[in-house]
């Protein structure tokens, strides 16, 4: 009996490790380094602020209240500036934007959002897209807007502004590789990024892109009551609770979620559901901006044209929908979400996560195998 109680619990904790892609943190990622990219961004109008180390933003006796911000950024969140990017400027839209991908989740929640004709923004990083480029591609020609996560989700404020620029332009070279475009739009990972940070994205060509919503799956995934907890974000703030991110206080709503994990999926089809019943209209970060040109063209051999926006398509009679079906993907690393941007929380993070691409395949691979025996072993017990 304990043998086999043992062997049980074994194929349970497989079981649920193959639910969420691992959370590792790896500090031997390899982000490209190309010195001919420094050429490319004027360094000069970028303010001069000290390289801050992770954690030094972490202060107990913060007011956060735009005086010392950007002092405590990891307990506050850093001061919005007036550029910046949370919500949507017109009242009942909606954005939903995804995280750390492209996974092998992503396929799944895009057959979502075909079924469901929502468009939505994804804020991927260079690693993955290498690992997974015909999932980002097949994202970007359904119409989904794609934007910067950089590379291998560093805090950038703990980087040289060299550093900085090769996170970016890493991601841009991998995501031009894979679907011949440079994105206009960058998300910070951990939301974290101060005057400096923000004036190199700003002379490399982005606009910052942060959120309002956050229902926290990067905590709750693993929760018995997950559904609740995602969904009670969202139903928060379309019945017009403060949701404590809202800086510039913006009518509608961006949302930030992780398709890493599948428990944040399965609660996206339920998430549609409710927020159309109460009226809300779907479109990305940058057309819920007002901004059509969310991506320039850099190497036309490589780019295909995108699906009509959903606010164009619809109401197009006949518009057919692009689809292809994907070979499954094996497991890649994630990284933590990102860190509450206003208030303090106790669900601001000021741990290092990182992606490694190649090593987690071996070790996604070998999970998968281990599930494989462990299910074996448990028929096989049941019957001795």
């Amino acid at each position: 009996m304990v043998a086999k109680s043992f062997l049980s619990s074994a194929f349970i904790l497989a079981l649920v490790s193959t639910l969420v892609q691992a959370q590792i943190d790896y500090d031997d990622v390899k982000t490209p380094k190309n010195p001919e990219w420094l050429k490319d961004v004027d360094m000069h109008s970028v303010p001069k602020l000290p390289i801050r180390k992770v954690g030094s933003g972490v202060c107990p006796d913060s007011t956060c209240d735009g005086t010392d911000n950007d002092e405590c950024f990891e307990s506050c969140g850093n001061a919005p500036a007036p550029e910046d990017i949370y919500g949507c400027p017109q009242d009942h839209h909606w954005a939903l934007t995804f995280d750390d991908g492209p996974s092998n989740y992503t396929s799944e929640l895009l057959d979502i959002l075909d079924k469901e004709n929502v468009k939505a923004t994804f804020c991927v990083m260079g690693a993955h897209v290498h690992q997974y480029p015909d999932i980002l591609k097949r994202a970007y020609e359904s119409g989904h807007q794609i934007a910067s996560h950089t590379f291998s989700h560093p805090h950038l404020m703990s980087l040289s502004n060299e550093e900085i620029i090769y996170e970016v332009k890493a991601t841009e070279e991998a995501i031009e590789k894979a679907i011949g475009i440079k994105p206009h739009y960058i998300r910070p990972p951990f939301g974290e990024a101060d005057a400096r940070v923000k004036g190199l994205l700003r002379s490399m060509g982005y606009k910052v892109l942060l959120w309002n919503v956050d229902p926290t799956d990067y905590d709750v995934y693993m929760l018995r009551e997950v559904s609740s907890l995602i969904q009670g974000s969202f139903r928060m703030a379309a019945q017009g609770n403060d949701t404590g991110l809202n800086l510039h206080e913006d009518p509608g709503f961006i949302s930030l979620q992780h398709d890493l994990y599948k428990q944040s999926v399965d609660q996206v089809p339920k998430v549609i559901e409710f927020l159309k019943n109460k009226g809300y209209k779907f479109s990305t970060a940058a057309e819920c901006n007002n901004d059509d040109k969310p991506h320039t063209i850099t190497n036309p051999e490589a780019a295909v044209a995108p699906a009509q926006s959903v606010n164009a398509a619809s109401n197009a009679a006949g518009v057919p929908k692009l689809s292809m079906q994907l070979p499954t993907a094996p497991a890649s690393t994630a990284s933590s979400s990102s860190a509450s941007n206003a208030k303090p929380s106790p669900m601001v993070k000021d741990t290092k996560v990182k992606a490694k691409s190649e090593s987690q395949m071996t070790k996604s691979t070998a999970s998968g195998y281990i599930l494989s025996f462990a299910t074996l072993v448990v028929y096989v017990t049941m019957f001795m």
